[in-house]
């Protein structure tokens, strides 16, 4: 017979050996390979052990309210309320406060005007030049003077005949 150590089943074969489970000619072969392998020898006399403290093991006696404890226990947790979840671990209480503040930054990034910065160089200033460097573009002022008086009538109120 092949170790079962060296096969990688060595725990299905000695739970079945411990358990009666092997047919009497698997039962010898194995016997007689533990005869010469002193590992397996250990590990089956390990799972010996195992069942034995198994069979000794006395199951405690089952309370006789048990069943009535069991479904007031199942009564309660339906009486439950809905804000308390089926999961007992998580509580609103640590998130209530973390929300608040969540929603306070975004009041003040919401709120507050940013200042936009152009990426053109800023105009050079009038007052240190001399009044005869000035050069305005006529087209660019008389464009501007064009929008504004749209402007103008845009805001003017409609006439009191209509």
């Amino acid at each position: 017979m092949r170790c079962p150590i060296e096969a990688g089943n060595e725990a299905e074969t000695m739970v079945a050996l411990a358990g009666g489970r092997l047919t009497p000619a698997q039962r010898e072969a194995l016997e007689l390979h533990m005869a010469e392998c002193a590992a397996c020898r250990r590990l089956a006399d390990a799972q010996n052990l195992v069942w034995s403290a198994l069979e000794a093991w006395t199951v405690p006696a089952v309370s006789t309210d048990f069943d009535g404890r069991l479904f007031a226990r199942i009564a309660a947790e339906k009486r439950r309320p809905w804000w308390k979840g089926p999961v007992e671990w998580f509580s609103w209480k640590p998130a209530l406060p973390v929300a608040a503040a969540c929603a306070a930054l975004l009041g003040v990034f919401l709120l507050h005007e940013p200042v936009w910065h152009d990426s053109a160089p800023a105009a050079p200033s009038t007052m240190a030049q001399p009044a005869d460097a000035q050069k305005v573009d006529v087209d660019q002022v008389e464009r501007t003077l064009d929008d504004m008086d749209m402007l103008n009538q845009l805001d003017a109120p409609p006439p009191a005949g209509s």
